[in-house]
């Protein structure tokens, strides 16, 4: 499975009267999420281009994982055209992360039927940002196979590569719906705080919905070895 330090959170600046919002890593966590990228994309470990991020439970790190990761992907610019993706719908954090507008998102492309490149959010080059947009009460409507299908054709058609954050899979059925059409899934733990039972029910139910857990990522792990060791050392 893959492991990684998620220390350094992404950080957005925006520009008035530039197009782009420049975002980037901490030397240590870039270099941490260039090898899951590695680990991820050209391991064989995904069938596709497009990857779900999700977690067990909340605040476990997925959205900074699924921010870091396109982050990474689309550097240096222009050698890949990266999506990023905010599905979680029940607590979304990107546009918070990046410090983009909130919307419109794809709430307007599945429910309104807007274009996706008109409410795409540029972040450096080679990464845009999509959004939740204007949800309301229509959650499942977001979620119908169809309008999923439909809209994920279209990313995969225009970027390179599409990363997808979503909602806690036990606490939720979003991810579980998302994974019958993104089927290669990223769980993401907190190390020393994520019951290994519960990451394990999160396996379950991603596979029994069709998709695969291509990973886990075990966030905030700061010691390889027990911390009172390193005074032994």
């Amino acid at each position: 499975m893959t492991e990684g330090i998620t220390e350094g959170i992404t950080e957005g600046v925006s520009q008035q009267g530039e197009v782009a919002v420049r975002a980037s890593l901490k030397p240590k966590a870039e270099e941490v999420f260039r090898g899951l990228w590695v680990s991820l994309f050209y391991s064989g470990r995904v069938s596709g281009k497009t990857v779900l991020v999700c977690s067990s439970g909340r605040k476990e790190g997925a959205s900074t994982v699924a921010c870091g990761l396109a982050v990474v992907g689309a550097a240096p610019a222009g050698a890949a055209r990266v999506a990023l993706v905010d599905f979680n719908l029940r607590a979304p954090a990107l546009h918070k992360l990046l410090r983009v507008n909130q919307g419109p998102g794809i709430g307007e492309i599945v429910l309104e039927g807007m274009a996706p490149e008109s409410v795409a959010q540029q972040v450096n080059s080679g990464l845009d940002v999509y959004t939740v947009g204007k949800a309301d009460n229509k959650l499942f409507e977001l979620l119908r196979a169809d309008a999923l299908e439909k809209f994920f054709r279209t990313l995969s058609n225009g970027y390179d590569y599409v990363i997808v954050d979503s909602a806690p899979v036990n606490q939720f059925p979003d991810a579980e719906i998302l994974a019958r059409v993104v089927k290669d899934v990223v769980l993401v733990a907190r190390t020393e705080n994520t019951p290994r039972e519960a990451v394990a029910q999160a396996k379950k139910r991603v596979e029994a919905s069709g998709g695969t857990v291509a990973g886990l990522v075990l966030n905030l792990r700061t010691y390889p070895i027990p911390k009172f060791l390193y005074s032994r050392i």
